[in-house]
């Protein structure tokens, strides 16, 4: 049988050392995390790199996106309902007007609800996806009704616990909460409602 000249891939990827050989299988799969993250999917990177470089896990950052939540959502407690730094809180948009909606129950009869964070115990962070978390956080609050034109204190401080839900989404590379909700343990797992 007479060979031509010139046998493509057979000549190019089988010609020379195993090392050609092993170069021209390997370095499409060693471009292709740099293909997709020049193409814009640097969320889908820090994923699969979080997931095999323990280094570079988002957990941290989730956990810091539920933690400045829950002290925004204080600060409007604590500003007697004051919505002007409700754009800063890590939050959806959707979110946002829920915690707004919910600042309007604050003033009961001339009294207004002031909440406080005692402790939040982080029991899993789960990313899901590149792009999507859940976190379960049992939180512990203090809260106390005071004045509202003198803001003194009105009867004594309460305290109260309950394990939450957050679910988190990423978007322009910050972990926002989507959604809250309270959720109880039971021996098959998480349901929701407290």
């Amino acid at each position: 049988m007479i060979r031509p000249e010139f046998n493509f891939p057979e000549d190019i990827l089988f010609k020379g050392s195993d090392k050609t050989y092993l170069l021209a299988l390997l370095l499409p799969l060693a471009l292709l995390p740099l293909v997709a993250f020049a193409s814009g999917d640097g969320a889908y990177i820090r994923y699969l790199l979080g997931k095999a470089v323990p280094a570079l896990d988002e957990s941290e950052r989730i956990k810091a996106a539920v933690t400045e939540f829950n002290n925004r959502f204080m600060d409007i407690y604590a500003s007697q309902g004051d919505k002007r730094g409700i754009g800063a809180v890590p939050a959806t948009v959707g979110m946002r007007h829920s915690l707004v909606t919910d600042s309007g129950s604050l003033w009961v009869g001339g009294q207004v609800l002031v909440y406080d964070i005692a402790s939040l115990d982080f029991r899993s962070v789960q990313q899901d996806g590149p792009l999507s978390a859940t976190v379960l956080v049992k939180e512990e609050w203090n809260y106390q009704y005071k004045d509202g034109k003198t803001y003194k204190d009105v009867g004594q401080v309460h305290g109260t616990e309950s394990l939450m839900r957050y679910r988190l989404l990423q978007q322009g590379g910050r972990w926002l909460v989507q959604k809250s909700e309270p959720v109880r343990e039971s021996g098959k797992g998480v349901k929701t409602g407290a």
